[in-house]
């Protein structure tokens, strides 16, 4: 009697999960469609290549066997190399480097991006990879020198150069703000010592902690020198943003200084800046702080040159703040004015 039971059930699998298998239509699978040779020349002479890798080879014939003619760094211009005597393939790419060198590359370790969108591709692979914890101090040196070197073609003008620029300025940010982390000194290698020789103008030292800083007048003046340019607001924060995270330890005139190089200064000259609500209420943050107990405040007579001329150029930018801001800031820097310019 199991037996038979057992059989019934079987038969009653086998007809609901069964027959719908053996009836079911296969599943087809569209093939992807590789471009034909014609195709691929007809692209590649229409783009641009981006090296958005590291230790990139350049070989002579297109062969992995095939002598080594240069190790492409991280965003080293090249072009495509139209006279290439080789038939288009899907696995490389013929070269020509600045230096007038010829060879091939790997597809596969190269970006090809239309030639309108070369700027805006290199600035994204450029980020992704300094905010990479894996991308180390070489890399990242091996960016900002690549970066720094577009602004100097004269390819890019206008918004563009504006950009170029001051993402140049990021990553060199970026480099130093690795090496601060790791405690890295500046004589530990050459490449670095180097490195730090090639932007000296563009770098600080703070001696009481030992560590690099990008000097926020590099973004200043890139915004002076462009002021109307689509990025003139993205400079100004990083502007805002690179000065020394010093502990002023309540001395006025370092607190002033702070606050008015920064925060106050982007929102006199952007008064309509994706950063000012944030900028506005840290200011006035600080300016309330300093200011709530007017007698404490640190400046004994005759006060110095220094806090006397961080409050007038304080009064200077808050008068041509918008109503909005200047009603609230105003009367925090008028205390200032009194308690310290008797």
């Amino acid at each position: 009697m199991s037996r038979r039971f057992t059989y019934i059930i079987c038969l009653l699998v086998f007809s609901l999960f069964g027959v719908k298998s053996l009836f079911a239509q296969p599943v087809v699978r569209a093939k992807i469609k590789q471009p034909s040779p014609k195709e691929t020349f007809t692209q590649d002479r229409q783009s641009s290549f981006l090296i958005h890798r590291f230790g990139v080879k350049l070989y002579l014939f297109p062969d992995r066997k095939s002598e080594t003619l240069k190790i492409l760094k991280f965003g080293e211009m090249v072009v495509y190399d139209s006279l290439s005597l080789e038939p288009p393939s899907s696995d490389w790419v013929p070269l020509k480097t600045e230096d007038k060198l010829v060879g091939y590359v790997l597809r596969s370790a190269v970006l090809r991006v239309p030639k309108t969108k070369y700027l805006s591709s290199i600035v994204f692979e450029s980020e992704k990879l300094l905010h990479l914890a894996s991308t180390d101090l070489k890399q990242r040196m091996e960016i900002t020198d690549a970066l720094f070197a577009l602004t100097k073609e004269g390819d890019f003008t206008g918004d563009d150069f504006t950009l170029i620029r001051a993402k140049a300025g990021f990553a060199l940010k970026r480099t130093v703000d690795w090496m601060n982390e790791k405690n890295v000194k500046p004589d530990d290698s050459p490449e670095l010592l180097d490195f730090l020789k090639k932007h000296q103008s563009k770098l600080l030292f703070d001696y009481s902690s030992n560590k690099y800083y990008v000097d926020s007048n590099y973004f200043w003046k890139l915004i002076e020198n462009h002021p109307r340019t689509k990025h003139s607001d993205y400079a100004g924060y990083l502007a805002s943003e690179v000065l020394p995270n010093v502990d002023c330890k309540g001395e006025l005139g370092c607190r002033l200084d702070k606050l008015r190089r920064s925060k106050m200064r982007y929102i006199y000259l952007f008064p309509n800046g994706n950063y000012v609500p944030v900028y506005f209420k840290e200011v006035v943050k600080e300016l309330k702080d300093i200011t709530k107990d007017p007698d404490a405040i640190a400046c004994y007579q005759p006060v110095s040159a220094p806090i006397a001329t961080e409050i007038q150029w304080m009064n200077r930018y808050v008068v041509e703040y918008n109503l909005r801001y200047r009603k609230e800031i105003l009367p925090l820097v008028q205390i200032l004015q009194k308690e310290c310019l008797k």
